[in-house]
């Protein structure tokens, strides 16, 4: 596994190039996050954090206020190395735990996104190191019209930083973020495709034989826009929709769900489950998921792209469903806690249209259309049918 080390300074773009290598293929710690986690009320952080600033930086449910921590620390240098003091140690431990976790699950790339990467002396965590950096004039702007800092306060943010010419001294790459993301782009795939050419990483080639329906999907992915669902106390998850070529055929794997389980028992679905706050992204959450329920390593899955988020109005999850692509013959290692069968079934069958119904069914006051998938004796319906309607139909009709 190769980590790169993604850091620069504030509104300079850090997200927005996680979010791109994420596209390609990365998985994504990001230090924020687990900053976020660390401040949980009662933690051990929690507690130093109140003890050395006050319970005035407190806000409602006795959250430490991030906004009121800021206004403190920001003003005083000596504020800022206290806190920097007591939260670094705390979250660089958890930042190995979950590099090690994602180490032997067989992870190719993993970007470790933190500002002060280089101020905590955390690049050793790293393989190589990116500073993404952008003009200060367009850093002040984009300070002021996103977070409502007036400029005294913006140059007061980036004066408390480490200098641009500094960070430079430690990287590897200098992303300059001077134009649109179009162009960023552009910079960070010229990057990501370096790595496959230098021997370091060989992210997007993992699979032998034939890449041509592999790019399609992966294409026809990127071009479409996806749809994207939010709704209030609903949880975030993920399912993989496993697919592999064997003899010119496609296959795609779905699991059957133990009655041992809380949710969907004895259903039929893509291996998968709900988010946790240790995942910090998506991609982590589905990778995790697939190697606990059928033994499916990360290292030999290539996702392709996401279809669009679906949710469940009777357990109250969105549901993100990514593609990948696993090679065959490939050994699976079957849960047997969670699944009761695991199922390989050829697309030429499920698009049999004697295979295939279409039904509507209320859930929770709302009218929900089903497709029903009757396969091999197995009825495929629900979410895990909608899904699968919607993959078949992008790419096999």
């Amino acid at each position: 596994m190769i980590v790169i080390g993604l850091t620069g300074g504030i509104a300079s773009g850090k997200s927005t190039v996680s979010q791109i290598l994420s596209e390609l293929g990365a998985v994504v710690i990001d230090a924020d996050k687990v900053g976020h986690e660390a401040f949980r009320p009662r933690t051990d952080a929690w507690r130093e954090v109140v003890s050395a600033f006050g319970p005035g930086i407190l806000g409602q449910d006795e959250e430490i206020d991030r906004a009121r921590l800021a206004d403190v620390v920001f003003k005083d240098p000596g504020a800022l190395e206290r806190l920097n003091t007591i939260m670094h140690p705390l979250m660089r431990r958890t930042v190995e735990q979950k590099i090690e976790a994602l180490r032997c699950q067989g992870v190719g790339v993993l970007v470790l996104e933190a500002a002060l990467l280089i101020e905590a002396n955390w690049t050793d965590l790293a393989d190589k190191v990116w500073v993404v950096a952008a003009p200060e004039s367009v850093v002040i702007e984009r300070l002021c019209s996103r977070k409502g800092y007036t400029g005294e306060q913006a140059r007061a943010r980036i004066a408390s930083q480490m200098p641009l010419a500094e960070r430079a001294k430690h990287a590897d790459a200098v992303i300059e973020n001077n134009s649109d993301r179009a162009a960023l782009k552009g910079k960070v795939e010229a990057l990501w495709h370096g790595l496959r050419l230098s021997g370091t990483a060989n992210p997007g080639a993992r699979l032998a034989g034939d890449t041509t329906w592999r790019q399609k999907v992966r294409d026809r992915l990127a071009s479409r826009e996806r749809r994207v669902v939010t709704r209030e106390g609903f949880r975030a998850s993920a399912v993989l929709v496993p697919i592999y070529e064997k003899a010119g055929e496609h296959y795609v794997v779905l699991t059957k769900r133990t009655q041992d389980l809380e949710h969907h028992k004895g259903q039929i679905c893509f291996p998968g489950g709900a988010y946790d706050d240790a995942d910090g992204d998506l991609r982590f959450t589905v990778l995790r998921e697939a190697f606990e329920e059928i033994g499916v390593r990360a290292q030999d899955v290539e996702i392709l792209g996401a279809l669009d988020d679906q949710a469940t109005l009777s357990s109250y999850f969105v549901i993100t469903p990514f593609v990948g692509a696993i090679p065959y013959p490939y050994v699976f290692e079957v849960n047997r806690r969670e699944v009761e069968e695991l199922i390989e079934a050829p697309v030429s069958e499920l698009l049999d249209p004697a295979c295939y119904s279409s039904q509507t069914a209320v859930s929770r006051g709302e009218l929900q259309p089903w497709g029903h998938y009757r396969f091999r004796g197995h009825s495929i319906t629900g979410i895990t049918a909608r899904i699968l309607e919607q993959f078949l139909g992008l790419f096999f009709t």
